[in-house]
């Protein structure tokens, strides 16, 4: 029969890469991770991992193992969750994914709501791109994700929480600074300033820009919307991003927003979760928050 120390054990060398790695998260040495894992292997006459240097890399039959034991595990997180639930889940800690966006200007206020049925929760918060978010809740790595898009995924449960709308940003001596709003078209003759490939923003934006017959010119692609805004500010071109993160730029001087006519540059931004953790109690108290941030997000907005 499958142990759980044995799974567990496989479980931590699968997150950390290595058995080293594993042992210091289990607080054990690694020859007795090494031992459990052995004895796995050796129960069921497979190899889980292939050995490269001081690295492993899953075998098919470890990837198989590896799904059952990222559900099993979470499983039995939202199992001791529910049973600390008739105490406001104190004590407990929410795993939350977010995009740079939702971190920084939508995770205040839904804490905030949350904090109020649940005073005792604690929070660990963790930003990404939407992409990487969706790869952590595939994983079980994480509760809950914050992000802009779609969920790409039939293991995964969006709730739309509000609508963002992205503008083209430039300089204020920029040629377009006095402009309230350009073309789709015109956006092909600038040197434009992206966020990196995973990013929901730059995914709206050359979908926009692919129905337009738009070829865009990159000049500089960042990892965070702080980058995007100071090179923009620099001179160095122009910049999509969404509205609620330039708003204190725009309003300070330093960045001109204008809309963009021609395409919808619109993102959803939603609560996203592994359709498995449906009827967490944990869950299901998060999301009557939502509401909540629905309303606070529509304000920020007018």
């Amino acid at each position: 029969m499958l142990g759980l120390s044995q799974l567990r054990a496989f479980e931590a060398v699968t997150r950390a890469g290595s058995f080293s790695k594993a042992a210091a998260r289990l607080h054990v040495t690694p020859p007795a991770v090494s031992l459990q894992i052995r004895q796995l292997e050796d129960q069921y006459g497979v190899r889980l991992f292939e050995r490269i240097g001081r690295r492993v890399r899953l075998t098919p039959a470890g990837e198989a193992l590896g799904g059952y034991a990222q559900r099993i595990f979470a499983l039995a997180d939202d199992a001791e969750r529910s049973l600390q639930g008739a105490t406001g889940f104190t004590g407990i800690r929410l795993r939350v994914a977010a995009t740079p966006t939702t971190a920084g200007y939508h995770l205040a206020p839904f804490w905030k709501a949350l904090r109020q049925r649940c005073p005792g929760l604690e929070l660990e918060v963790s930003v990404h791109n939407s992409r990487r978010v969706k790869e952590r809740l595939l994983a079980f790595e994480d509760d809950l994700g914050m992000l802009g898009g779609e969920a790409d995924h039939a293991d995964l449960v969006l709730r739309p929480f509000a609508r963002n709308s992205l503008v083209a940003i430039v300089a204020p001596d920029h040629s377009w600074a006095r402009r309230s709003w350009v073309s789709v078209a015109a956006l092909g003759d600038q040197p434009l300033i992206f966020r990196e490939p995973g990013s929901e923003g730059r995914a709206v934006v050359e979908r926009e820009l692919k129905r337009a017959g738009v070829a865009p010119h990159v000049v500089i692609e960042v990892t965070s919307t702080e980058a995007v805004k100071q090179a923009v500010e620099a001179g160095a071109g122009v910049g999509i991003l969404a509205t609620a993160v330039v708003r204190r730029d725009v309003d300070g001087g330093y960045l001109r927003a204008l809309r963009i006519r021609g395409g919808d540059f619109e993102m959803t931004l939603s609560l996203a979760y592994h359709r498995e953790r449906a009827h967490s109690p944990l869950l299901q108290t998060i999301l009557v928050a939502v509401p909540d941030l629905s309303r606070t997000s529509r304000r920020q907005r007018s």
